[in-house]
């Protein structure tokens, strides 16, 4: 063994320590390591093979070299685990996910759909001026009516909220609802609601695989790119709750 083969050997192993520092390059640096460690190891291969029998090679030497491949060889490993690891959080973005789990979201909901968890629900909208008058209307999953609130009048926006109760006095299990909303004035004439949205208490996350996250919350999930705000129950704004008129 040559000993210019023994400087780049210690070379190699020195460049695959290094690799796995920086996240960015590593992919390409620990391709580059692959390549150059068959290489090696082909040239050692070779030497055995033509070594000369009255003159091998010194044994302390060649263990000395045989650890320092292994060590690259681990290394090698060790930065194709790393970049693993790396793209399963940061690409997918889990690591930001997680902190979403237990607090509340709010999310746009243009269906006007939202979830009724542990027996509370919080939903809102808003109103281009002050109504005299605003009515909220909840149909189940099956699209039948089982309850019509009273909502806030106030220009801008309104939040409220319902606990499952029905006009019959009964209430309902947690599940998926919709909901919408009519408003008049003293007059009678149509205030325009819009902006529909719901709280949602987020209960896991799940990757949709385009850099978004899917957070799932009771009955219904939401992409992340509807979230408009999310608090813990200290910080979720303040509602009313809605009495039921029918």
């Amino acid at each position: 063994m040559t000993v210019s083969t023994v400087s780049s050997l210690s070379s190699l192993a020195t460049a695959a320590s290094s690799s796995s520092s920086t996240s960015n390059s590593n992919a390409s640096q620990t391709s580059a390591l692959s390549m150059d460690f068959t290489t090696y190891l082909k040239i050692l291969t070779t030497q055995l093979q033509n070594q000369d029998p009255t003159s091998a090679t010194d044994p302390n030497q060649f263990t000395q070299e045989l650890i320092q491949m292994e060590q690259v060889q681990s290394q090698i490993t060790n930065n194709t685990d790393l970049e693993s690891m790396t793209n399963a959080v940061s690409t997918n973005g889990l690591a930001t996910g997680v902190s979403y789990i237990g607090n509340y979201v709010r999310a746009a909901t243009s269906s006007g759909e939202f979830s009724l968890q542990g027996g509370a629900s919080e939903i809102g909208y808003t109103l281009a001026s002050a109504s005299a008058a605003t009515y909220i209307t909840i149909q189940d999953a099956s699209g039948n009516n089982v309850a019509t609130l009273s909502g806030g009048t106030a220009s801008g926006d309104n939040y409220v909220t319902w606990n499952g109760q029905t006009a019959s006095g009964s209430t309902l299990a947690d599940g998926a609802f919709t909901f919408t909303v009519t408003a008049v004035d003293a007059s009678g004439n149509t205030v325009a609601a819009s902006n529909p949205t719901a709280l949602f208490k987020v209960t896991s996350v799940q990757s949709n695989g385009n850099g978004t996250l899917q957070l799932n919350a009771g009955a219904l999930s939401l992409s992340s790119t509807d979230v408009t705000g999310v608090y813990n129950t200290a910080t979720v704004p303040i509602a009313t709750q809605a009495a039921v008129v029918s």
